[in-house]
């Protein structure tokens, strides 16, 4: 089951396990099974942006706006979004082993940063 969420933390460690406790209290809903965050083996950041990059070399036309930031830096949302997509449809290494993915946001500044999450999860069991 797919998931995807933004969570803020001191490291996104921290942030993934604030959300995943909280989002384990949540009620269950009967129709809609979610995603069981705790069968997640950890946080692989992906700093990498060489997805993003081929846009700039008119792989991809140009009905998108290329990225121009440095890997390991912020992104918009918009960009954490379209690189999730292509590293799940791709089947990336780093969240086939069972960890979460995440991406630096570039967000108003805060006390911690805002990380974009995603993967595959085994769904919620209903009891």
């Amino acid at each position: 089951m797919l998931y995807r969420f933004t969570a803020s933390g001191v490291t996104p460690a921290d942030a993934f396990a604030d959300y995943a406790v909280g989002d384990g209290l949540r009620p269950q809903d009967p129709v809609r099974h979610r995603a069981d965050l705790s069968k997640a083996r950890g946080v692989a950041v992906i700093e990498d942006r060489a997805p993003l990059r081929t846009l700039a070399v008119g792989y991809f036309n140009d009905f998108y706006c290329a990225f121009g930031g440095a890997d390991g830096g912020p992104l918009s949302e918009d960009d954490a979004d379209w690189l999730a997509d292509r590293l799940i449809e791709d089947d990336d290494p780093r969240i086939r082993a069972g960890a979460a993915g995440a991406l630096l946001l570039d967000v108003a500044p805060g006390p911690a940063p805002t990380w974009l999450f995603f993967g595959w999860a085994v769904p919620t069991q209903m009891t």
